[in-house]
């Protein structure tokens, strides 16, 4: 099979992925308040997340084991499932069991896409291939929320969930068809399934999860320490389980790998910046220009199309050259001076200034997930090839949760303060506890581009 077939296999859970995760991001508050339940959005989102997020690493586990691209077949087919149970829910309990189901399914559509396609294409042509997965990810992100908002308007809320169920089927039947095609040898694994692992996880990224969204919110920092307590504890029972157990779900020894170690801390940082970025930027874009929702949508755009237009760009050097980690390390520093060059100058930019600004700067933000994970991939043995991109993902999507609870929590924070020493209003204090929240976001970007720059040794062999 065509190394492009494979390719569009894999980009259609990863676009459907992009358009669920859009989609409920800007429409989770109307999908509450038309489904009756305004005061339980948080829960409507956390339905979801929880199990994606733990399911991510079971379905790398199994992936290992039966086959990605089988494991793919049955996350499409239980996604579809939760939609179809979505949107026909008369109740709000319903809905909620729906998206936990929805969850399960959707855990196994980011990470397996990737494996399958390590296990059929060379690392130094992969990373050509999979900068295109990376770009079709971020235009589901980019026009998710618009058909979300004229699905609503045309149809109702139901229609986000019907319109998902097709597109599940169509690339599990596609998959299906497609499975023995060329198919990659794979060792037989005894597989033991890690129940205790299992649940260490779940306690562990449900703790975290909460801590990020109390942080989030206004005056319950002690709520929050205490979700981080028990997030600590929970973690530390992990990992004691992990040097204990014969075939742990996340292995030490994956994880001492270096390569695995560091690409996990790296992605992690790239996750809270990234998700941060998005989630922030347009109470900066709302509060200090003054723009409408329909207004923000598109100066965000520039920033997630570079982000995709790097990646395709950063993939086609890698096949080029063969080098790997110094291009997320240049891209991170490039974006920690763009980041704060911003805080510095936020005051004397326009808003289209501003987007332009951080649409430029996004090009360089391109330069990393898509190089991470091949290098993360091409350091372990095929029979972990699962579990370490699904590792990788979940330090992505860990970071995520955490970098929009420590930046609200630090935006707010500054806000307040600001507010509280003025006398009078003060009209440029939004612009300047933003410019506290984009010296913490450059301090991350400038953190993970030192750790790439230690991993810059790393090169791939011509195909």
């Amino acid at each position: 099979m065509h190394p492009f077939r494979y390719i569009v296999l894999a980009a259609i859970p990863i676009a459907i992925a992009g358009l669920e995760q859009s989609i409920m991001a800007t429409s989770a508050t109307t999908i509450a308040r038309l489904a009756g339940a305004e005061t339980g959005l948080v829960w409507l989102l956390v339905a979801f997340f929880i199990p994606a997020s733990v399911a991510t690493i079971v379905f790398g586990r199994l992936g290992d084991a039966f086959g990605p691209m089988r494991m793919l077949v049955f996350a499409l087919l239980l996604f579809a499932a939760g939609s179809l149970l979505a949107a026909q829910s008369q109740g709000y309990a319903v809905l909620l069991t729906a998206r936990f189901v929805q969850g399960i399914g959707g855990g196994g559509l980011m990470a397996l896409p990737q494996a399958f396609l390590a296990q059929r294409i060379p690392p130094r042509d992969r990373a050509a291939y999979q900068g295109y997965l990376v770009a079709v990810a971020f235009l589901s992100n980019t026009f998710g929320p618009v058909a979300g908002s004229l699905l609503i308007a045309a149809f109702g809320w139901r229609a986000i969930f019907y319109a998902l169920i097709p597109m599940a089927l169509l690339a599990a039947a596609l998959l299906w068809r497609a499975r023995n095609q060329t198919p990659p040898p794979r060792p037989v694994l005894d597989l033991r399934f890690d129940w205790i692992g299992t649940g260490l996880l779940v306690l562990t990224v449900s703790c975290l999860i909460f801590a990020s969204q109390t942080l989030a919110e206004p005056d319950r920092l002690i709520p929050a320490l205490m979700w981080i307590g028990g997030f600590g504890l929970t973690l530390s029972a992990m990992i004691g389980w992990m040097y204990r157990a014969e075939d742990a779900l996340v292995p030490v020894s994956m994880i001492r790998i270096p390569m695995v170690w560091k690409g996990g801390l790296i992605v992690f940082l790239y996750g809270a910046l990234f998700t941060g970025v998005i989630s922030l930027f347009p109470i900066l874009f709302r509060d200090h220009y003054g723009l409408d929702l329909q207004h923000i949508g598109v100066v965000m755009m520039p920033f997630l199309g570079a982000v995709g237009v790097g990646s395709i760009l950063t993939g086609l050097l890698v096949r080029a050259t063969g080098r790997t980690m110094g291009f997320p390390a240049a891209g991170l520093a490039v974006f920690a001076v763009a980041l704060a060059a911003l805080a510095l100058l936020l005051d004397r930019l326009s808003a289209w200034e501003t987007a332009l600004t951080l649409g430029v700067a996004g090009l360089s933000m391109g330069t990393t997930l898509n190089v991470v994970t091949i290098c993360v991939q091409s350091s372990t043995a095929p029979e972990m090839l699962g579990r370490v991109t699904a590792f990788i993902q979940l330090s992505r999507t860990v970071g995520a949760s955490l970098g929009v609870g420590l930046g609200t929590l630090i935006y707010f924070r500054s806000l307040n303060g600001l507010t509280l020493a003025c006398a009078a209003p003060c009209p440029g204090a939004v612009g300047a506890a933003f410019s506290v929240l984009l010296a913490f976001f450059a301090v991350l970007s400038l953190t993970a581009a030192l750790i790439a720059y230690r991993t810059r040794g790393v090169s791939l062999p011509a195909s």
